[in-house]
């Protein structure tokens, strides 16, 4: 990123350092959610390796499994439509480790028009 003036440092900077704080809390979240369930690890995070199971899943491999979702508005005759695909139980399990309600994800149809 180019930035000229000390301002915008200081807003990178503090941009950065929020968003790696953010990656921080959620890997701490599903990690000690998953200590306290009896499920103790989780599968699907490696597309390469389907079944395999990890006890410690990173941030990015967490956010990474909500890749492939779209958020569609559709407009006609002024009125606005928005669809979103289901979550697959994957998602639904990563949603419910950091303790969101499901409605968060399908909230967004409502909130995009």
């Amino acid at each position: 990123m180019f930035v000229q003036r000390d301002d915008q440092v200081t807003g990178l900077i503090n941009l950065l350092s929020l968003a790696l704080r953010l990656l921080t809390i959620i890997e701490f979240v599903v990690r000690r959610q998953l200590t306290v369930q009896s499920v103790n690890s989780l599968a699907g995070l490696y597309p390469e390796h389907p079944n395999k199971r990890t006890a410690q899943p990173t941030a990015e491999r967490l956010l990474r499994a909500f890749s492939n979702i779209t958020l569609t508005i559709i407009e006609a005759r002024g009125q606005r439509f928005g669809y979103v695909p289901p979550l697959n139980p994957l998602q639904q399990e990563i949603i419910s480790l950091l303790g969101l309600s499901p409605d968060i994800y399908s909230n967004l149809v409502d909130n995009s028009s």
